[in-house]
This record gives structure tokens, sequence and C-alpha cells, in this order.
């Protein structure tokens, strides 16, 4: 375990010699596991006299390894002054995971930073590049898994607004110019999920009778309220919706020629999320 330091000074040098040895790790592209673990332990024992520096290392996006183990540390050390840079750091392809984990530490003390972030985003779509839709994926996860009224009536405002954009016509979400091009509308539902709070039914039931009942909207749509109705959250909603439609199973038996003996097992998988909807 580490152990409080004494002075500030000595704090102050064991905290240079840990970025040092870190930036030096980044160079070469590896870490010792062990080194790692009892550098975090050093620093976490440091507490907040750390924060400055390990905010530093964690806004230099370009050393990606010591970023997420700054991130790590900050989350662990709790102190507030991290949030807004960890709120900044989840649009991060590599990183956003790692401050995804760090913001769920301070509970609902970072909502208001994180609807800020993917306000912002909203307000300012990124238009290029892979993965539109996932930018504010990180950042909706921090408010599915902390559960307060705040991240819940946001996301309920959110999908409503969502819906109301959405154009009538058939259109590809990452491609269009619309608002909510870096915002994905399964993963939103998944997170309302996580929620556990069902006063997100009535504003999934609204999203849902927009779609006719065979297209996979309605059908997660449905999924996400029964699972509200009956308190789970396994699954994850964006990767069934793929599944859903355009099972694997299927496609694999196809493919070999009827040899996969695939069964259509969704009725046993999803049936009890169907019962009749009573508003």
């Amino acid at each position: 375990m580490g152990k409080k330091k004494d002075t500030k000074k000595e704090a102050e040098d064991e905290i240079q010699q840990i970025i040092t040895l870190l930036k030096t790790c980044d160079e070469m592209k590896d870490i010792d596991h062990e080194a790692e673990a009892n550098m975090m332990e050093t620093l976490i024992a440091i507490g907040k006299p750390a924060v400055p520096s390990l905010i530093e290392l964690l806004q230099n996006h370009d050393t990606w390894m010591s970023s997420a183990f700054a991130a790590d540390v900050l989350g662990k050390i709790g102190d507030t002054r991290s949030i807004e840079p960890l709120a900044d750091a989840l649009e991060d392809f590599e990183l956003g995971e790692h401050a995804y984990r760090a913001l769920k530490k301070f509970g609902s003390a970072c909502i208001s930073d994180v609807i800020q972030q993917i306000e912002y985003r909203i307000a300012r779509p990124i238009e290029t590049g892979t993965s539109l839709d996932l930018i504010t994926s990180h950042a909706l996860k921090v408010l599915g898994n902390i559960h307060c009224d705040q991240s819940s009536h946001f996301l309920n405002n959110l999908l409503d607004d969502y819906i109301s954009e959405m154009p009538d016509e058939t259109f590809d979400p990452t491609t269009r110019e619309w608002k909510y091009r870096n915002v994905d509308f399964f993963h939103l539902l998944d997170c309302m999920v996580k929620q556990q709070n069902t006063s997100a039914i009535p504003h999934i039931r609204k999203a849902r009778d927009c779609f006719p009942k065979e297209y996979t909207d309605y059908i997660i749509c449905q999924i996400a309220i029964g699972r509200l109705k009956k308190g789970k959250v396994e699954g994850y909603l964006p990767m069934e919706a793929m599944e859903i439609a355009m099972p694997s199973g299927m496609i694999m038996d196809v493919l070999s020629g009827g040899q996969y003996d695939w069964k259509d097992r969704f009725d046993e998988e999803y049936g009890e999320y169907f019962d009749e909807d009573e508003e």
C-alpha cells in the first residue's frame, strides 16, 4: 500500500517521478502491471495534491496509456476538480471507457457536466468520420448507470426531442445532416433501461408508436418497455437490434445450406416483454 507522504515536497517529487515513468511507458508502448498497480496505490495515497498533474496527463490524448491510467486514478481519488476534464474525455474513442468508469464513482455530482457535454455535441454535431452515432455513447452510458431524477429527466426529454426531429422518410441517421447524427437511438433506449426509472415508459411508448409494428425500432422499444416493467437490465439493445434485424444464425444457416440448423428463438427470448401493454 502507498504510504501517506510526510511533506509536500516529498509528495511532489514522487508525483513527478511517476509521471516521468509513465511517459517512458508511453514511448515504449508497454507498462508492467505490477509497477502500474504500485504507482496507482502511491498516487491514491497522495490524494488531492496529485490531481492537477493527473488532469494534465489525462488531457494529453496523444499518450493514450498514461491518459487512461490518469483517468482510472482520478476516479479513485474522487476530487471533483476531475469531473469536467473526465467529461471532456468521454468522446475519445479509446479513452472514453476509462473516463466513463471514473465518472461513475462520482455519482450524481457529475451529471450536470456530462449532460453539458452531450448538449454541446448535439448543438455542434460531428459530421465526418466513422461511428458517428457512437460519439455520445460513453456520456449517455454515464447517465444510464447513475440513477437520479436529473439523469432520468434528461434521457426522457432527449428521446422525445429525438423523435420529434426525426424525418418522416426512411434515412441513414449517420449520414443525414440532422442534429442527432451523433446519438444512437438504440443506445439511448438501452441507457434508459439501465436507469430503471419507470417514468421512461410513456416516453418510450410514444417513440414506439411512431414505427410500424414490424420494424426493428418498434420491437426494440417494446423490449425496453418490458424490461423496465419487469425490472430487468440484461442485454445490450444496439446489438440485439442488429441480431433481430439480421439473425446471425439464420445467415449462417443459409450460407451452410441448412447445416447450421437455425431455429427462431425470438419468442423464447423476448416473448415476456410483449404482454399487453397497458398505459
